[in-house]
């Protein structure tokens, strides 16, 4: 008797049903199916399933979700996948996913570096590598940008094996009209979606609503808006009439609003209630997006962004308060101690030609307001931050089914501490 369906997700777009199948000649596995409308006045402008199996059946690689089977009957069409058991928002989103003890950041005692900081660094620097070789696979190799790079959309395989999902907003660079005619949203360089991109990954220059722009740059920013998370505050909070409520807005400001712990706790939600669970900060606010990025990385000017005049409506929504660049390791509270001790200028908005071994200097050269600027995912897998110790954990086989050169310098490790990649993820996301 097969087991009653199970509803993964849903929202007013689509729905991603679990099922337990045998597909021929294979053991019962669970697949998961999208299902969504492909009458385009039901369909967001930018959400396209259509698009999404036919760009899906156009790759191939360990750290792109396969797409097993495309079934479209009517007005509406299903995408059958594998179904993966975590997600990078699950582990960002675990207590157990951080170089700091929650006992150590109650007592204020964070200056001496924790046992667990060099798991968590082996985590977070396997987990942002496959990341970068997906992407570096997805614009040099398949020519798409997948416009929607966010933590919910990369799952993580029982092997720890990153896989990219949600091609619905994605762009290929050689799409024609021809090729596009059968799109729900048929898209051209002429006539691009700018509502694309989850709110907190968005590039500035999308918030100005353009038809045209470098689609592959948007993902770079995205990339490091993401990365960021890595090592922002985890904040405790429940569920308040549907939404994620942190108490921030019964509790009075304090300082650790200005100067987040790794761990923020709200005084109107008690850690022992059942319903409370943590979730990380963003790095840019959702509310005032703009402002919050200029606030953080500088008002645009001629030497930060060249090309800011030439963007429709740049004028009418320049700020009028002026910013200079923030120092971005006070929003990172858990950024590892050890990597603190590495000096990386954030208060300056270009980046410095010389890396430093530090993910703060990778997230810095993504968040670059010249979009022709911002890190390339091919030159990022050679950071130095790759190549510093402890090295690279991969998932088995990973790099004889990427066909992965494997970048100078870096040690490549089969374990740690006799523990396989997999089984670390498990330990943080159970």
């Amino acid at each position: 008797m097969n087991p009653k369906p199970e509803i993964v997700s849903t929202n007013y777009f689509y729905t991603r049903t679990c099922i337990q199948v045998i597909l021929t000649g294979q053991p019962r596995e669970q697949i998961v199916i999208k299902s969504s409308t492909t009458a385009q006045h039901k369909a967001h402008e930018a959400q396209d399933i259509i698009k999404e199996g036919r760009l899906l059946a156009s790759t191939c690689h360990p750290n792109i979700i396969p797409l097993i089977k495309q079934v479209t009957e009517g007005p509406k069409s299903s995408l059958w996948m594998p179904h993966m058991p975590y997600s990078v928002r699950e582990l960002l989103w675990s207590e157990l996913f951080t170089p700091y003890s929650m006992e150590s950041v109650a007592s204020g005692d964070t200056a001496v570096i924790a046992p667990q900081e060099q798991e968590f660094i082996v985590i977070a620097k396997s987990i942002m590598f496959q990341i970068l070789c997906a992407v570096d696979y997805l614009h040099q190799t398949a020519g798409i940008a997948h416009r929607d790079i966010k933590p919910g959309n990369i799952l993580v395989s029982a092997t720890g094996c990153v896989q990219f999902i949600d091609f619905g907003m994605s762009w290929k660079q050689d799409d024609d009209e021809h090729t596009t005619a059968g799109d729900v949203w048929p898209e051209q360089p002429h006539d691009m979606h700018y509502d694309v991109t989850t709110r907190y990954y968005r590039a500035p220059e999308l918030l100005f609503q353009p038809r045209s722009y470098d689609a592959f740059a948007i993902d770079r920013w995205s990339l490091g808006a993401m990365f960021a998370e890595f090592f922002t505050a985890l904040r405790l909070c429940i569920i308040e009439d549907g939404e994620i409520f942190s108490g921030a807005d019964w509790d009075p400001p304090s300082e650790s609003d200005a100067d987040p712990k790794p761990f923020i706790f709200a005084k109107s939600i008690s850690s022992t209630d059942p319903d409370s669970f943590w979730v990380r900060d963003h790095l840019f606010c959702r509310w005032g997006l703009l402002f919050s990025i200029f606030e953080i990385r500088g008002t645009p000017n001629d030497t930060n962004w060249p090309s800011y005049k030439q963007i429709p409506y740049a004028d009418e929504l320049a700020p009028s308060e002026q910013f200079g660049a923030a120092d971005l390791t006070p929003l990172l509270p858990n950024l590892p101690l050890s990597l603190r001790r590495i000096q990386v200028d954030t208060e300056t908005h270009s980046p410095v030609a010389e890396k430093s071994p530090s993910p703060l200097d990778l997230i810095h050269r993504f968040l670059v307001y010249e979009p022709s600027l911002r890190l390339h995912a091919q030159e990022a897998l050679r950071h130095p931050w790759f190549v510093a110790e402890p090295g690279l954990l991969l998932p088995q086989d990973y790099v004889a089914s990427t066909q992965l050169e494997q970048p100078k310098g870096i040690t490549l490790l089969t374990n740690w501490e006799s523990r396989s990649l997999g089984e670390i993820i498990e330990e943080i996301c159970e």
